[in-house]
């Protein structure tokens, strides 16, 4: 009788070790799969801001998602991303540019990364001046 307590006790021990130890894995699959969304939201989001012009198109150095939208510095551990823009001319086409955006978390102990990339039209070297866009038009005059 002594033998088959000491059994159970030893299979519920080994049972619960188990369960928790699945437990444990999937809280850190699922913090894992936020954090990569979360990644994939910033990149995104950085494309967007590529596309509709609200950033420059130009190579940039791994720098603090947000920190560009306010002039005083952001500390890295408030916003917990970093980006980076590499883009590419394309051989074939003089006029498209492969954008790709690297996004990371600035936090040392978690590993989420996401790259996007996207074609892009390249931006033209002599751009209208907005003095200039508005010639041919007559003046509206009272």
């Amino acid at each position: 009788m002594l033998l088959e307590i000491v059994l159970s006790v030893a299979l519920f021990v080994f049972a619960a070790a188990v369960v928790g130890s699945a437990m444990h894995s999937a809280q850190t699959a699922t913090r894992r799969m936020r954090l990569e969304a979360q990644a994939a939201n910033v990149a995104q989001t950085v494309l967007a801001d590529l596309a509709s012009g609200r950033m420059e198109l130009a190579e940039t150095p791994e720098t603090v998602y947000g920190e560009n939208e306010e002039d005083e510095p952001v500390d890295p551990a408030e916003l917990g991303w970093t980006y980076q823009i590499v883009p590419e001319a394309l051989p074939d086409a003089a006029n498209l540019l492969r954008v790709t955006v690297i996004v990371r978390s600035s936090d040392p102990g978690v590993e989420a990364t996401c790259r996007l990339t996207q074609w892009m039209p390249a931006p033209a070297e002599d751009d209208l001046a907005d003095e200039g866009l508005d010639d041919g038009f007559p003046e509206a005059g009272p």
